[in-house]
């Protein structure tokens, strides 16, 4: 692997990491059930990191011309995960434990070798407004997070050795 897209590959890992662990220790820590004024913004970030670990993936395991190449390829899979485990192809996502990918009911469902994991929808969850929509809690929101961010984590890890 190139210099360029090691280098790209620690800032997405270092990403994820970092994102993650603000979710854990500055919501999860803080509060010991899910709070209305908070949960959508943890949902934004765990779609947006989410992304980003797919971005990772998709970075450490294809090929690109250059940096203009890698950002062409990059915003044509956008926010959309189904597009982007397509660009990847099923070996490579695999090979970082990721069985399957599918969208329903404005959100992700991402299958791993470790259970799966529900990611609500990038663009739909940041402009709900619009739809007027409101979230009703189920109060197992948190157990979800903790076990979405535990598997990703585990995917990070299987790409660090990749791009470190």
């Amino acid at each position: 692997m190139g210099a360029r897209k090691r280098r790209l590959g620690r800032g997405l890992t270092s990403r994820v990491s970092a994102g993650l662990s603000f979710i854990e220790f500055n919501y999860l820590s803080y509060h010991s059930t899910p709070d209305p004024a908070w949960i959508r913004n943890i949902y934004i970030l765990l779609s947006f990191y989410t992304e980003l670990l797919l971005k990772a993936i998709f970075v450490a395991k294809k090929q690109f011309i250059d940096v203009n190449d890698l950002d062409n390829k990059l915003r044509k899979i956008g926010h959309d995960f189904v597009v982007a485990a397509r660009e990847i192809g099923n070996a490579d996502m695999q090979e970082f434990g990721i069985k399957d990918i599918r969208f329903i009911n404005h959100e992700y469902i991402v299958e791993t070798e470790d259970g799966e994991f529900y990611v609500k929808d990038f663009n739909d969850i940041r402009y709900d407004f619009i739809e007027r929509k409101v979230r009703t809690l189920n109060g197992d929101e948190h157990e979800k997070f903790k076990k979405q961010i535990e598997i990703m984590l585990k995917i990070n890890g299987k790409l660090k050795p990749l791009v470190w």
